[in-house]
């Protein structure tokens, strides 16, 4: 299980995962950045431009009526 501890908040929340690289959102300060973990432990944290986080809604999209 790795320990994410978010950047901006130091919230700290975990991930069930063994590996994984992509878009992780805050729980409390809904902060979206790159997260990557490798062997259950988190590797790096890269904040996202805000520009960009658009483009991560792409369920919302797709289903909008």
């Amino acid at each position: 299980m790795a320990y994410v501890n978010c950047p901006k908040c130091a919230d700290q929340s975990y991930f069930n995962l063994a590996s994984y690289k992509g878009p992780y959102r805050c729980m409390k300060c809904k902060e979206v950045f790159n997260i990557t973990i490798e062997n259950s432990e988190v590797q790096s944290t890269e904040p996202i431009n805000p520009k960009d986080t658009g483009k991560l809604n792409l369920i919302k999209t797709y289903y909008k009526k």
